[in-house]
This record gives C-alpha cells, sequence and structure tokens, in this order.
C-alpha cells in the first residue's frame, strides 16, 4: 500500500500539486480538527460515494490515526484509484505540522 508522511504531505500541499484530500473520519471527528480543503465522505460511505472520488489525480486519505485511512486506501486501489495513506493521520499532523489544530 502507498503511503505518506505528515510532513511530506505538508510538501505536496505547499507544492500547489493536483490532487484531493479524502477525510473518511465521521462528521463528529471533523468538528474537532480538520485540515483545510479537504473532501469529506465516512469510510462506510465511500462504496455508496466511489464515483465522488477522482480517479485521475493522487487520493491522500486522511483520518485520526492513520488505521481507518489504509483501510480505505486499501479499497480504493482496489478499485483502480491512486490512493495513498497518510501515515498518522490528523493526530500526526497536529503533532508534527500545524500545532493550531487540536488533538483530540
Amino acid at each position: 500500500m502507498k503511503s505518506i508522511t505528515v510532513q511530506e504531505l505538508k510538501q505536496v500541499l505547499d507544492n500547489n500539486k493536483k490532487f484531493t484530500l479524502l477525510d473518511v473520519r465521521e462528521e463528529r471527528e471533523l468538528i474537532m480538527a480538520s485540515i483545510k480543503g479537504f473532501k469529506h465522505i465516512p469510510m462506510m460511505a465511500i462504496p455508496y460515494q466511489l464515483e465522488m472520488i477522482p480517479k485521475d489525480e493522487p487520493v491522500y486519505v486522511l483520518c485520526h490515526s492513520g488505521i481507518r485511512s489504509a483501510q480505505a486506501s486499501l479499497y480504493l486501489q482496489q478499485q483502480g484509484i491512486d490512493a495513498i495513506n497518510i501515515l498518522g493521520g490528523i493526530h500526526a499532523w497536529s503533532l508534527e505540522v500545524d500545532p493550531e489544530v487540536p488533538v483530540y
């Protein structure tokens, strides 16, 4: 499975590359912390909203700690989508990249 660290994701964001940041957490989690510019589809809804996920650009998949996003990334890869798991999720982002994003 493809994966990326939060530091590598920061570089992707800074370079303005074309991609989708897919947050697979639940709505209540988004209220607590998020990264600007994300697309939200809860993990369990992905099979029903697959057409909303682009197939022509990388899709970086985010959750709280990297476990749900790893499962979602694997599923998306099996569907022909260039999905990349974000290791450590929003928790790592908060601790290592942007301390203004609350830890929960």
